[in-house]
């Protein structure tokens, strides 16, 4: 996200906006769409400590069944998305995939630490698992903002707070709540930290990049204590396209080698919906992040794409870009669409003119979308 006011929330607050054992290597076949039994949601007004010890309905894990994590692909990408209502709403995958002529792979949404359900949600994960997909949570530590502008300067929340364990509560029931939930689970922690829209920003909040560092191992330690194994870590930066605010050094917070499964980066195409912006195509938007992204050696990502309609063609925009990343782009291993209206109320959403849009003639190619692959753990 490269316009600094743009949130998901939804309602009662919610964000909507995700050593291993070698075993035998899965293709998960898709599974037929089941009614989950409960959609409760936790009162946001409610103590963090209260809120993530409450328990979440539904059905505990069959211990017989076998535990897994996700393994990238070797080639190809996973084609993903971010829209709350797959996640909560039984059959929305089913539809979604009707609309848009492909399955998703994985199934994205946000959750802040200190505002809107705090819990992880198991039965959410399920229900995004049930239709074949891989739960991802884009895992947010603040307190959301009110009205439609964020509020980077929050003390309580600073990367050296949470180094210290000023929050190792909520972090300790995530882990303990995910190692017994113990299927694949993607967590994109603290996201384009290289911005200053976010409280755990390098530059804000009194915070640097060693901070980052540092806050990003203590979340990561206290899941590797907890016995979690089922977690692909994704390190997600703001693509590089030169705007006010935004580090580019971004070696000097890159937790390392062995604490970060994935890399990532979020970029849309504002076209000309600000005065900052323009009409933009794949290799500018994508090209020198791409490139940085590349020397970290690790499956890249793009978690966050779309594009507005506003000064040029939507729907040829997807088919090309698309195109240009499938032929270009030969590290990329996953790809999610931001499904969702932004706080300026830009519409990235598939629907109206782009409807459909990603099944058009020579968009994504089905040899170039794969099916999630699973590595089995050990018991």
């Amino acid at each position: 996200m490269s316009d600094p006011w743009r949130r998901r929330l939804i309602g009662g607050g919610v964000s909507v906006a995700v050593a291993v054992v070698v075993g035998v290597v899965l293709a998960v076949p898709w599974l037929a769409q089941r009614a989950d039994s409960s959609e409760a949601a936790a009162d946001p007004s409610a103590a963090v400590t209260q809120s993530v010890t409450t328990p979440v309905p539904g059905p505990e894990r069959d211990v017989a069944e076998p535990r897994r994590a996700l393994l990238p692909p070797e080639d190809g990408v996973y084609l993903g998305v971010s829209n709350f209502r797959l996640v909560t709403d039984n059959g929305a995958v089913r539809v979604w995939s009707e609309q848009n002529g492909a399955r998703p792979a994985i199934v994205n949404w946000y959750q802040q630490w200190l505002t809107g359900e705090r819990r992880f949600r198991p039965d959410w994960a399920r229900r995004v698992a049930r239709t074949g997909a891989i739960p991802m949570i884009t895992w947010e530590p603040w307190s959301a903002p009110e009205g439609e502008r964020h509020t980077p300067v929050q003390p309580d929340i600073s990367l050296a707070r949470i180094a210290a364990g000023d929050h190792d509560g909520i972090v300790r029931a995530w882990a303990r709540d995910i190692a017994a939930y113990g299927q694949p689970v993607m967590i994109r922690l603290m996201h384009e930290m290289n911005g200053n829209w976010y409280p755990w920003g390098v530059h804000v909040n009194g915070n640097a990049p060693a901070d980052y560092v540092a806050a990003w191992r203590h979340v990561h330690r206290i899941f590797d204590a907890a016995g979690v194994d089922n977690v692909s870590w994704i390190w997600s930066i703001n693509n590089l396209e030169r705007i006010d605010g935004e580090d580019h050094e971004i070696s000097a917070y890159y937790p390392g080698r062995k604490w970060v499964d994935w890399v990532s980066t979020s970029g849309f195409n504002w076209g000309e919906a600000y005065s900052w912006s323009s009409w933009r195509t794949a290799d500018p938007l994508y090209g020198d992040t791409y490139r940085e992204l590349s020397r970290f050696d690790k499956p890249i990502m793009i978690s966050e794409i779309g594009t507005t309609d506003i000064g040029g063609d939507a729907r040829l925009w997807i088919r090309q870009t698309f195109q240009r990343l499938r032929t270009g782009y030969p590290k990329l291993r996953a790809v999610l669409w931001y499904d969702d209206i932004d706080a300026a109320g830009l519409d990235f959403r598939l629907h109206g003119q782009t409807a459909g849009a990603l099944a058009q003639p020579g968009a994504l190619g089905r040899d170039w979308l794969r099916t999630p692959v699973l590595r089995r753990l050990a018991p």
